[in-house]
């Protein structure tokens, strides 16, 4: 008895399938043709509208925040490491580099200042969004031209001088 109410309903929906199917057929054939391609057409547009617009608002949110730190990060990443008062050798970069930024400039002594600036700035594209915002406001600091830029470039020129202590310096003088 189970499997006969099974096949009835089965059958059942069939017919209701195929009875939608011929009234679908009759709306369709009441109409211009030209009215449905449009109207298709219209349709397909939308959704593909809507869709291109989601994939600019979910691409454009985060990378304009993170080009924009990367913008304000490469122009002050240049003007402090350009600064031969702050950073008069290499090895002063590569220190920076090492301690503050936590990228290891590999043969330091081989390269030119500029071969490691433009290091550090192709690093620096590779960082997280956090990252970036982070540097980007350490380096916001040091080239700001005030009193404790003036008390970190007296201090870098000292024996046992460290970034790290500069920084932490910077951090709790602004706060």
């Amino acid at each position: 008895m189970a499997a006969k109410k099974t096949d009835l309903s089965e059958a059942d929906t069939a017919l209701k399938t195929l009875d939608l199917l011929q009234e679908l057929v009759w709306a369709i054939r009441s109409r211009e043709s030209t009215e449905l391609f449009e109207g298709v057409s219209h349709l397909r547009n939308l959704a593909l509208n809507e869709k291109m617009l989601r994939r600019k608002s979910n691409r454009s949110a985060m990378p304009r925040n993170k080009q924009n730190d990367l913008k304000a990060l490469v122009g002050s990443m240049s003007l402090v490491l350009a600064d031969t008062e702050l950073f008069p050798a290499n090895e002063d970069i590569a220190k920076f580099a090492s301690e503050a930024l936590q990228i290891t400039i590999a043969r330091w002594e081989k390269r030119s200042r500029y071969e490691m600036i433009g290091m550090l700035i192709m690093e620096s594209i590779n960082a997280s969004p956090e990252r970036l915002r982070e540097v980007g406001d350490l380096l916001n600091k040091i080239s700001d031209e005030s009193d404790s830029m003036e008390k970190i470039k007296l201090s870098a020129r000292q024996t046992g001088f460290s970034w790290n202590e500069a920084i932490r310096s910077l951090w709790t003088s602004v706060e």
